[in-house]
């Protein structure tokens, strides 16, 4: 089983992160003279006579008592207090396995829910003794139907906030396959699949792992963010978003993202015009990759249909401002304006061939022309 190191609890916990909350196994007495329960106590925080639930900067699990399924109403309980505290990771230490006598199979089987719940990290030996029972990829697929069909900058914001901790923990697994595109630098894009890329308000970060994007980190919003340091997560970098990738290719085999500039052509290959890719929702998870016209739409599908040649001939991501938030939709719908002329058009077509570019004069892209240079978008 491919398994996050955020989804496996240490074999000795000797510190806690700002989010990190350590889970032991005590006594209903809540007397913690030894083991993890001694641990949680003398560093933790956990306070003397409470025997169950959040103390401290812990979570106790009474142990000390019955057979292994009199645990199991605990065990429930705690997972459930976890998905309410999506901010926090619990870490699940092998309790029950020392004085109170249990097997490491025992345990493991009343927490198997909670290898499937992000924000809980479980022991190494558990975590073999789950995973030799449900295979890997079972429950993830679960949570990948939830995942729109279509994507816009706010569905994107959205799916952000809903998978906040393991954007921030790095556990990815849970998380399907989105990528995204954002600009580099001048002339180049780069690009992220989901779990790398985060929004602070309208801002766009993206994680690095390069140590040449140091500077470039901003740990204030990390913490703004997502309520820990994220350690091992690498470099919080600002970039501005440049679309998401669809489902559709260009003639030339090309994946179309959203807010690039595609000329439609008929069967026969001749130019009808040269519109920019959006993404209308029109109900949760439901809607269009389209070009979006003055009072109408065209969507990709029915391009597809009538087997029009699209061709990918630039971006709208010109005359940019490394301040700017990017509504890509705003730049998709400007791009197609219905009023502008033979000339705008021209002019618009030229600024998206050279794409990203932070130039604000047209003359600074026709140079560009007349120099012959070739943008790779890849």
């Amino acid at each position: 089983m491919n398994t996050s190191s955020k989804k496996i609890t240490p074999e000795y916990v000797e510190r806690l992160s700002k989010c990190e909350i350590f889970v032991f196994g005590s006594n209903l007495e809540g007397q913690h003279m030894g083991g993890a329960a001694k641990t949680a106590y003398e560093k933790f925080g956990a306070e003397w006579g409470v025997g169950e639930g959040h103390t401290g900067r812990c979570y106790a699990i009474p142990t000390m008592f019955g057979k292994a399924e009199d645990i199991q109403p605990y065990a429930k309980k705690f997972i459930a207090y976890a998905k309410s505290h999506p901010k926090n990771r619990f870490l699940l230490t092998r309790i029950g396995c020392g004085v109170a006598g249990f097997t490491d199979i025992e345990m493991a089987q009343l927490f198997e829910n909670a290898l499937y719940v992000p924000n809980i990290s479980l022991p190494k030996k558990w975590i073999a003794v789950i995973g030799a029972k449900f295979s890997s990829g079972k429950k993830y697929s679960e949570e990948e139907k939830n995942i729109p069909t279509v994507i816009n900058d706010e569905t994107l914001k959205n799916l952000c906030q809903k998978h906040l901790y393991e954007i921030g923990a790095g556990v990815n697994s849970f998380i399907s396959n989105i990528k995204i595109r954002y600009v580099e630098e001048d002339g180049r894009f780069g690009y992220k699949y989901f779990g790398n890329f985060f929004f602070f308000g309208d801002d766009f970060y993206v994680w690095e792992k390069d140590d040449k994007y140091a500077e470039d980190h901003n740990q204030d919003i990390v913490m703004a963010v997502f309520d820990d340091e994220c350690e091992g997560r690498g470099y919080a970098r600002r970039v501005l978003f440049a679309g998401v990738m669809t489902d559709f290719i260009d003639c030339k085999g090309n994946k179309i993202y959203t807010g690039d500039v595609i000329k439609v052509g008929n069967k026969e290959g001749v130019p009808i015009y040269c519109y920019a890719v959006g993404a209308i929702i029109y109900e949760e998870g439901n809607g269009y990759y389209c070009f979006i016209l003055d009072n109408h739409l065209l969507t990709l599908d029915e391009c597809v249909q009538q087997q029009f040649m699209m061709t990918r001939v630039g971006t709208v991501f010109y005359q940019l401002n490394t301040n700017d938030f990017i509504n890509v939709n705003q730049r998709t719908f400007a791009f197609n304006g219905w009023r502008d002329t033979e000339e705008d058009r021209q002019r618009k077509i030229l600024m998206a061939k050279y794409t990203p570019s932070f130039y604000q004069e047209l003359w600074e892209y026709e140079t560009l022309e007349i120099l012959g240079v070739d943008y790779d978008w890849k």
